[in-house]
């Protein structure tokens, strides 16, 4: 009997790659992660800044092409719902979208999920007593090191939905749109910031759904007070309204 399963890489490449002949694969694939973050982000935020960038994008297509788009988001869905993994950052890099000038690569996920483990142990019980934890990722790539250790978590039984909140941020554009949409696929509470982590000079950012969904805002205020109780100084907490609206 033929096998009748789907074959998601497969698929999101022939399917990245039929969407316009006319256009470069890069710039395709940049493409779509425009219209797929912002359709993310814009039922949060309603900010009429993400409406602009989002039909400045879809004009360049037609409606079977952008329903190429919607497909793709399908697979990339289904993809990471059958096993979490880094699953953008696999098509970046088998499409070869990389800088290879720059030296542009990602950390395997199995090697990632090796460091998961390591930071893992013990957690449960470290974790036991406390509201959330964090994660900074100043170089977040696709976000595959922060999937990989949610992925850990995961397997400790942890709910990391309700027990994580990320901090993540990337120099590349493109970067930044792939860790924003499996960190929000993925159901991670996260800000994801297009910037340099070492000049601290940001271009935007986004905040995923999870983050609103869970009460992050609120939760993070509160666990800066309890900081600056426990430790009598005041706390930088970089997290202000006007970050909320783009």
């Amino acid at each position: 009997m033929k096998d009748k399963r789907v074959n998601i890489p497969k698929e999101f490449n022939r399917l990245l790659h039929e969407v316009d002949t006319s256009k470069s694969v890069s710039e395709i694939f940049n493409d779509f992660l425009t219209l797929s973050i912002y359709s993310i982000a814009q039922p949060f935020y309603r900010s009429q800044i993400i409406e602009e960038k989002y039909l400045n994008t879809a004009k360049k297509y037609s409606r079977k092409q952008l329903d190429y788009f919607a497909a793709m988001n399908a697979y990339t869905l289904i993809s990471l719902d059958l096993g979490m993994k880094d699953f953008l950052g696999e098509m970046f890099n088998m499409n070869g979208l990389g800088e290879h000038r720059k030296g542009q690569f990602f950390t395997p996920y199995h090697a990632s999920k090796l460091m998961g483990r390591l930071h893992c142990i013990n957690l449960k019980v470290d974790i036991e007593n406390k509201d959330f934890i964090t994660m900074c990722e100043p170089c977040c790539g696709s976000g595959g090191i922060i999937i990989a250790f949610a992925d850990c978590m995961k397997e400790e039984g942890i709910n990391f939905q309700q027990k994580l909140y990320v901090e993540a941020m990337d120099i590349e554009e493109i970067c930044y749109k792939m860790a924003y949409l499996q960190l929000s696929l993925l159901g991670i509470a996260a800000k994801v910031q297009l910037g340099d982590s070492l000049s601290l000079k940001v271009k935007e950012t986004l905040y995923t759904p999870m983050f609103f969904i869970n009460g992050f805002y609120r939760r993070l205020k509160e666990f800066k007070e309890i900081e600056e109780v426990q430790s009598g100084e005041p706390v930088q907490l970089r997290l202000i309204d006007e970050e909320i609206r783009i």
